[in-house]
């Protein structure tokens, strides 16, 4: 009978023949020597080099290794997707194929989440250097995102978490997978592990600004209702405004010598604004459940039943 496995490793692959073989030896290494029953998945996302020919020599020489190879390039998200439903482990490990992250602080991030009963943990690098539009963007895009959720946009691609909260997100049958964002629905109970990251041995990162750009907005707009929470408060706070201001211009008219046709066309314009405003303000309240409906958010979480 096949041992109950206690970690599960997920590495989505991209143009990673350079470094995967090194990165599975070392992950291999390390969770040897914690003593654990574990097994690593490997997912191709479709590399253009020989990634998948260096996957097929490390499954020939390593049993504790799966592989997937995808047909077309599905992204990152999609490819841990993947990752999440073949594995059996009663911890997830995810961790990107170039070495910036240490394998060896695995151990720190499972260590405290059995230690402190997290649901999820994520690994915080302290020694990251990003160029100014990357910091700027990366910025805009945690403080817009917490708007929604406080703990929102404040994570890392290295993560564990558990089997159950694995469970939970495996709810969400939608094409349009974004980690962090689902795990949210169902926990926050999260916790940070300081960790330093090391110098990618790949030539450059995998998303530039213009990919960064499209994934953040992709995650606001298809996985987050924060955007039309935005747009029904607009909506309602011009309203309010414009027919507060058409009264003003309204009793203006009698107190003023006020031009013929003046105030008429300026109520005309505040009363309009306010009209389209408190309608779209309507309709996105609409597309937010249509939203929730369609991903599957959940009405409620359960952690355990006595």
């Amino acid at each position: 009978m096949e041992e109950n496995k206690e970690i599960s490793v997920i590495i989505p692959v991209f143009n990673a023949e350079i470094c995967i073989a090194q990165t599975v030896s070392k992950i291999h290494s390390v969770l040897s020597s914690m003593n654990l029953v574990f097994e690593i998945i490997l997912v191709d996302d479709a590399s253009t080099d020989h990634s998948w020919k260096c996957i097929k020599e490390i499954k020939a020489n390593n049993t504790s290794v799966q592989a997937v190879r995808f047909n077309k390039n599905y992204g990152q998200h999609n490819a841990l997707l993947c990752g999440i439903n073949v594995s059996s482990g009663k911890y997830i490990v995810t961790i990107d194929d170039d070495l910036e992250q240490d394998p060896n602080d695995i151990e720190v991030l499972y260590r405290m989440i059995k230690s402190e009963g997290f649901d999820l943990v994520y690994g915080m690098p302290v020694n990251v250097r990003k160029n100014f539009f990357r910091k700027v963007l990366t910025k805009i895009y945690k403080k817009i995102s917490q708007i929604e959720n406080k703990n929102a946009g404040g994570g890392s691609s290295f993560r564990i978490f558990t089997n159950q909260l694995r469970s939970s997100m495996l709810n969400h049958g939608g094409s349009l997978f974004f980690l962090d964002e689902i795990a949210l629905w169902y926990t926050d109970n999260i916790g940070y592990a300081t960790v330093r990251f090391q110098r990618s041995m790949k030539s450059g990162s995998g998303y530039g600004i213009s990919s960064l750009f499209t994934l953040s907005l992709r995650v606001l707009s298809l996985s987050s209702t924060m955007p039309l929470k935005l747009v029904r408060m607009l909506g309602l706070y011009i309203s309010v405004i414009s027919v507060l201001l058409g009264f003003y211009f309204f009793v203006r008219k009698f107190s003023e010598n006020v031009p013929m046709g003046y105030t008429s066309i300026i109520v005309a314009i505040l009363f309009g604004t306010g009209i389209t405003s408190f309608s779209l303000g309507i309709i996105g309240e609409y597309l937010g459940n249509l939203i929730a409906l369609s991903n599957k958010k959940p009405s409620y979480s359960i952690r355990e039943k006595i």
